[in-house]
């Protein structure tokens, strides 16, 4: 099921376009541990297109049963890249987890200077993974 919203281009929409993500995907039935991971690269996502764009942006998720894909749309070509942010530094590692812990994810540029970044998480593959690391852990 696709859901989509508009949110403020601004650091405080970040918290709302989180919880507003968090109920679509739990409504949806994906299992806890995803969800989490999905919100988590949602706010990363979000807080990327309001930082460094200008509105508006829309926050979209499409939910199945195999996957979650979300996507934010924003009004700047900029795109994102990985950084390895030093220890030191306090911010520039949201797209190196959005690269590390998403089954995929990319840039769109949709024409008229707005782009698309997006990710997916595939329900089984990260479920399995979870379920192996914690096996390991014990």
């Amino acid at each position: 099921m696709r859901h989509e919203m508009v949110i403020e281009a601004d650091l405080t929409a970040v918290a709302p376009a989180r919880r507003w993500a968090r109920a679509r995907v739990e409504d949806a039935g994906v299992h806890p541990a995803l969800t989490e991971l999905i919100v988590l690269l949602t706010s990363e996502v979000v807080t990327n297109a309001v930082a460094h764009s200008a509105p508006p942006v829309r926050l979209s998720l499409d939910v199945s049963s195999r996957r979650t894909r979300v996507e934010v749309r924003d009004s700047t070509t900029e795109v994102p890249v990985v950084k390895h942010a030093r220890p030191t530094e306090t911010s520039g590692r949201g797209v190196m987890f959005v690269d590390v812990l998403s089954s995929a994810w990319g840039v769109e540029r949709n024409g008229g200077g707005t782009k698309t970044v997006w990710f997916e998480v595939e329900h089984d593959l990260h479920l399995n993974g979870f379920v192996e690391a914690a096996a390991r852990s014990l």
